[in-house]
Parts: structure tokens; C-alpha cells; sequence
């Protein structure tokens, strides 16, 4: 598959939660890394089973394809309905807007290794929650 294709593809099996194409389109080793820190195949999986119940009617637009090597980037958007489940916000059918960037490295044709990085403080205060932050006498 050509950089793109394994993009659509990779947001396709997130859409749908679906465990199958999952097993495709990683390699038996694959490991990703996020805000939450590294996992392996189990931990993509739950977090699988869990995106499109939260989030659901995902419209993703990938915005950047870009590949080197055996590296792919895409920048994103997903726009969705919450269905509640994320950091005990209350759901009631917010629409939800959500950027990121994800890095594939490929082995073999296949994802082998992810790094995402999201707007999840975006994401939580478009569900209502708010983020409280102290600043010590440093900064004012």
C-alpha cells in the first residue's frame, strides 16, 4: 500500500473498532507510544474496542500525508459525536473536533510502530471540562 492508503486504512480500522484489519495492518511486534506512554499490541487493542464507543460517527480527514523511508506522518482531523467514557465528562451528544499527528514506522508493508500525539486538552474543554493550572511566583 502506498503511504496514504495505510493512513486512510489505520483511521478506517480506528473508526470502526475493528480487530481484524488491526491484525492486517500491524506487524506481531508493533508497539505505540502516546501521552499515556508505550504499548504493546493488547494495549492498542483495548483503546481500540473504546475509541468508536466514546467517540462515535467519525468523519476523519487526514490533512498531510508525508512519508520517508520507512517513516509515514499524517496530520489529522476527526470530527465526531461523544458517547461519553473520556476522563468522567458527562456525554450529551457533543460534537467533537479533534487534531493530531500520528508517525507510523512500516516493516515489511505493515505499522510496526505508532507515535501520536493529540489535542486531548482541546478535546476535554470542547466536553465542558476545565483544566486548573498553578503557577508558582516565577511566572507572575
Amino acid at each position: 500500500m502506498r503511504p496514504r492508503e495505510i493512513a486512510e486504512a489505520w483511521f478506517d480500522m480506528c473508526r470502526e473498532g475493528d480487530e481484524r484489519r488491526f491484525a492486517e495492518l500491524a506487524t506481531d511486534d508493533f508497539l505505540c507510544h502516546g501521552p499515556g506512554g508505550t504499548g504493546d499490541r493488547a494495549t492498542f487493542i483495548d483503546w481500540l474496542h473504546w475509541y468508536p464507543t466514546a467517540f462515535a460517527d467519525q468523519r476523519p480527514t487526514l490533512e498531510d500525508v508525508i512519508a520517508d523511508g520507512d517513516r509515514v506522518v499524517a496530520r489529522y482531523v476527526v470530527r465526531s459525536t461523544y458517547r461519553g467514557g473520556y476522563l468522567d465528562l458527562p456525554a450529551r451528544g457533543q460534537h467533537v473536533e479533534e487534531t493530531g499527528i500520528i508517525i507510523y514506522r512500516l516493516a515489511g508493508g505493515r505499522v510496526a510502530e505508532t507515535w501520536f500525539e493529540g489535542n486531548d486538552l482541546e478535546v476535554a474543554q470542547q466536553l465542558g471540562g476545565r483544566v486548573q493550572m498553578q503557577l508558582d511566583d516565577r511566572f507572575g
